[in-house]
């Protein structure tokens, strides 16, 4: 048996422990970052955004780092708990309006964009409120081109859509996925999936 030389070996070596660094990072990778007030910090996600919002945007308590947060114009607004988000998402523009968020519109871009239920537009769980209806209708019609990142409704990871992006509507919603499959299991039990559910 012949003995490999030492460079050969260092360099798998080299090779394994660059293949574990580069591996996918958990989505515990939520921390708390410094906000104006040291009993309120911030979290930054681990898609590297940070919330909005120092504070719950329902109870007003402190943010939680284990409940995903929920995307408005591209931007996390974070929660206490799970319940908070989902009494958020029945009403978020009382809750956008009480606490000042200051929203920029995505297609109409510096523009400012009141959350205002007539010119607000659902993708997957994520929302969109747009300066005017001339711009609601111009994000519609190109969707893509102005959703940005989205959160996969099965899975929950954040992805970039393409054109060849698995993608369905459910309920008048557009829904796009990161693979194949879990389009399958969102087709399967889009009552499941539909609406966000969980941390």
């Amino acid at each position: 048996m012949k003995r490999r030389p030492a460079r050969v070996l260092f360099a798998i070596a080299l090779l394994g422990a660059l293949a574990v660094l580069a591996g996918p990072h958990p989505a515990s990778a939520q921390r708390y970052v410094p906000g104006e007030y040291r009993e309120f910090p911030k979290v930054k996600y681990a898609d590297s955004l940070e919330s909005l919002n120092d504070r719950c945007i329902v109870k007003k308590t402190k943010l939680s780092l284990t409940v995903r947060p929920v995307y408005v114009n591209w931007r996390p607004i974070g929660f206490c708990c799970e319940a908070s988000a989902r009494l958020f998402l029945k009403n978020p523009e009382k809750y956008l309006t009480e606490q000042k968020i200051d929203l920029r519109c995505v297609v109409n871009q510096g523009r400012h964009a009141a959350p205002d239920a007539k010119r607000r537009a659902y993708v997957n769980h994520e929302i969109f409120y747009l300066s005017t209806s001339d711009a609601l209708a111009h994000f519609k019609k190109r969707t893509l081109q102005y959703c940005g990142w989205l959160t996969d409704p099965v899975s929950g990871a954040r992805f970039r859509p393409t054109a060849s992006s698995p993608r369905m509507v459910f309920n008048g919603r557009p829904y796009y996925f990161s693979t194949i499959s879990n389009r399958m299991k969102f087709e399967a039990m889009p009552d499941s999936f539909a609406v966000r559910k969980g941390s």
